[in-house]
């Protein structure tokens, strides 16, 4: 591990405040696989090993950045192992109700989950301070023992406490010697669901560093942040700082810093994956912020009420000149984009009087075809449109001057010629011949004109003679 020290100005203390102090090299990074038994960390506990924590208080905490596109997955708040359907983050459970108990944490929408249980009796808690917002967070989860509550605490503060397992039954650690038929049970699980259960039971997507298990509960209010990775001490149980490397994969052993008697509790990358393969050693950690970031947090804490109004105002400044660039671009849009519209509205004049003469063509047929031979109803419903093109010119035309109906009717059938095949089915030449001028028995194809003339209505094909009785 190489670490530096930075010097920093001392500044007032408030919950979330970092003095960044050190450096290590790698995080890991994970992919939610969550199946097939890779892209996790796993910790072998029995035979016993001091990361075997649950007999007394504990605290696990953790570094974390993760995203919350990455991990959406909703737990069941407030309920008996209600943590495992999150985002898989730590897991120790059993498969089962279990004969000694089981905890885990998980994502609950981007929030911490924190749930402990002993058989039936249980209690999952969740936190409100959202963690998967592609930052780095300090996260602790902390039990006490003698009345089993449970707390969250985010960045050096108390995000919420809550009941832990509520039964007289406090010892959450593995039985050691257990038997089971299920390989995952005995193991601790950074990174993914132990049991490959299913996709209702998603694994943590994003980063990892320095994961310390300990025997006593570190927090009870806010707290300092940690300003490096962290170092042992008596209540340390495990410790891991994840600074094996090179970046790329990590395949090997997972080494426990923590020096605590009985260990080491080792683990092991469980390297691969489907869409991505994990976990990975990664350069990007919560210590490695550049210089001018961390000189840059004291200043503003320390610096005048004026001087840090005047570097915002230097900012804002910026912010019109981006924004006229945005607004010459879509003024510039908008012009281009008038200028089809205005071709378009040219053709659409221009077909406007074409569907007109089209319309009557259209009619024509439609109401040739919908009324049954026999059916005067459907017939009187469809003429007056159609037929009053044909009907204006015999009325300007005095007596028998039908020569005068021969260009007329040539002109609006002729616009009708693809539909003129079922049309001309219904007029038959056996009609003509059957003209008489008694009103009172007009057959059907024949218009009454004064009421005295009755002239047959004709339908010629196209280059046909007309014929007149």
């Amino acid at each position: 591990m190489i670490s530096a020290i930075i010097l920093a100005e001392l500044f007032p203390f408030s919950p979330g405040a970092r003095a960044w102090a050190q450096a290590s090299d790698y995080s890991l990074r994970f992919f939610g696989s969550g199946e097939n038994d890779i892209d996790r960390v796993k910790i072998h506990i029995d035979p016993p090993v001091p990361a075997d924590l649950g007999a007394t208080d504990f605290t696990i905490e953790w570094w974390m950045k993760a995203s919350l596109g990455d991990n959406d997955a909703q737990a069941a708040c407030n309920q008996n192992s209600g943590w495992i359907t999150g985002n898989i983050l730590i897991d120790r459970d059993v498969w089962g109700a279990g004969d000694y108990g089981e905890f885990g944490v998980a994502l609950n929408v981007g929030r911490i989950a924190f749930g402990v249980s002993y058989g039936s009796q249980g209690n999952t808690i969740c936190g409100n301070t959202t963690v998967a917002d592609g930052q780095w967070h300090h996260v602790a989860v902390t039990r006490r023992f003698d009345s089993g509550q449970l707390c969250i605490f985010v960045d050096g503060a108390q995000d919420t406490c809550g009941l832990g397992n509520v039964g007289s039954n406090r010892d959450v650690s593995y039985r050691d010697g257990r038997t089971t038929s299920f390989a995952a049970d005995p193991f601790i699980v950074i990174g993914a669901e132990k049991h490959d259960a299913g996709p209702q039971y998603p694994s943590f997507n994003g980063r990892v560093d320095e994961v310390r298990l300990s025997n006593i509960q570190r927090y009870s209010g806010n707290y300092q942040v940690p300003t490096g990775p962290f170092t042992p001490d008596a209540g340390t149980l495990a410790l891991y700082h994840f600074d094996e490397g090179p970046v790329g994969p990590c395949t090997g052993t997972v080494q426990d810093s923590s020096g605590a008697a009985g260990g080491p509790s080792q683990g092991v990358c469980r390297y691969g994956g489907v869409r991505q393969s994990g976990p990975l050693y990664e350069a990007d950690n919560p210590f490695t912020d550049s210089a001018p970031t961390r000189t840059s947090t004291p200043t503003a804490m320390r610096t005048s009420t004026p001087t840090k109004t005047s570097t915002p105002t230097n900012t804002r400044t910026l912010i019109p000149t981006r924004t006229s660039t945005p607004t010459g671009t879509w003024a510039s849009t908008s012009t281009f984009t008038q200028t089809p519209n205005a071709a378009t509205h040219t053709p659409t004049g221009t077909t406007t009087p074409t569907a007109s003469g089209t319309a009557t063509a259209t009619y024509t047929p439609t109401r040739t075809r919908r009324p049954p031979a026999n059916s005067p109803t459907p017939a009187a419903t469809g003429t007056p449109t159609p037929t009053s093109l044909p009907l204006t010119s015999p009325t300007a035309t005095t007596g028998g001057a039908l020569a005068s109906l021969t260009p007329t009717s040539s002109a609006t059938i002729t616009s009708a010629p693809a539909h003129s095949p079922t049309s001309t089915q219904t007029p038959t030449a056996a009609a003509l011949p059957s003209l008489t001028p008694t009103p009172s028995n007009t057959p059907k194809g024949w218009l009454n004109i004064n009421k005295t003339i009755f002239l047959p209505l004709l339908i010629t094909r196209p280059g046909a003679a007309l014929a007149l009785p």
